[in-house]
């Protein structure tokens, strides 16, 4: 049971508490997806996927283990904020199938990886 000097603790400065709580909650939320995304991405496995059609391309610059400004280019994207756009509508616009598409990143990170070792 909560003795009561906590008690009013907690009545007297519950904005305090809650605020406290959630950004507990939030550190924990935001440090458990950080370690499932580094632990998935850093898994060998995991890296030079066959590309499917909901994939981003921020999924190729972690799995292909590219630069931003570079997978833009390979991929024909005009804007900064076209980043959160999927796949399938890229492949799309490109005129390829996806395994044309995953052919071209894979050529396109060879060649990267080569030139910048």
């Amino acid at each position: 049971m909560i003795s009561p000097r906590l008690a009013g603790f907690l009545r007297q400065n519950w904005l305090l508490v809650s605020v406290t709580v959630a950004v507990v909650i939030a550190v924990g939320w935001f440090g458990v997806q950080f370690l499932l995304d580094f632990l998935y991405f850093n898994d060998p496995r995991n890296v030079d996927v066959a590309l499917k059609g909901w994939m981003t391309p921020r999924y190729i610059v972690l799995t292909y283990d590219l630069p931003r400004p570079f997978v833009r280019d390979l991929l024909e994207l005009s804007a900064e904020g076209q980043g959160g756009i999927r796949l399938a509508i890229i492949a799309e616009n490109l005129g390829l199938t996806f395994d044309e598409l995953t052919t071209r990143v894979r050529e396109a990170a060879a060649q990267y990886r080569a030139e910048n070792p």
